[in-house]
C-alpha cells in the first residue's frame, strides 16, 4: 500500500476551490490554506474577522493622516500590514509596509500617494472576500 503524499496525509491541504478563484489575485491561499491546515470553517472566520477589522483600521490611518500625526499613521498602518500578511495578503502587506516606511521617515506626498493605492487595493480585496465569504 502506498503512504499518502503530506499533502493528503494533511487533508487536502492546498487544494483550491472553484470560488477560490476569486481571491487569487489578493490572497496566496495555497500559502494561507497550510496555515490553517485546510480548515475552510476557520480560513472564512479569519476572513470575516479581517472584514470586521479593517475598516477601523483604515479609519484610524486616514484620521492620523487628516490630523497630520504621521507617527500614529505609521503604527496602523504597521498593524494592518501585519494582519494583511497574516492572512497571505501579500501585495496588501507590501503597500502597508510601503506607507509605514514612508510615515517614519516624515515623508508626506509618499504617505499621501500610497494611500490611494493602498485603499484601492484594501477596497477591491473587501469587495473580492464579500463576494467569496456570500458563496462559503
Amino acid at each position: 500500500m502506498e503512504k499518502p503524499t503530506s499533502n493528503e496525509a494533511m487533508g487536502g491541504v492546498n487544494r483550491l476551490n472553484p470560488n477560490d478563484v476569486l481571491l487569487e489575485e489578493f490572497v496566496n491561499l495555497s500559502d494561507l490554506l497550510a496555515r490553517v491546515e485546510d480548515d475552510r470553517e476557520l480560513l472564512a472566520e479569519l476572513l470575516m474577522m479581517f472584514q470586521q477589522e479593517c475598516p477601523g483600521l483604515l479609519d484610524a490611518l486616514h484620521h492620523a493622516m487628516d490630523v497630520g500625526d504621521l507617527p500614529a499613521a505609521a503604527n496602523a498602518a504597521h498593524t494592518l500590514k501585519g494582519m494583511l500578511a497574516n492572512l497571505s495578503m501579500t501585495r496588501g502587506a507590501s503597500l502597508a509596509a510601503t506607507f509605514e516606511a514612508a510615515a517614519r521617515a516624515g515623508n508626506l506626498p509618499a504617505t499621501l500617494e500610497t494611500m490611494v493605492s493602498l485603499d484601492s487595493e484594501i477596497g477591491t480585496l473587501s469587495a473580492a472576500l464579500d463576494v467569496f465569504l456570500a458563496g462559503k
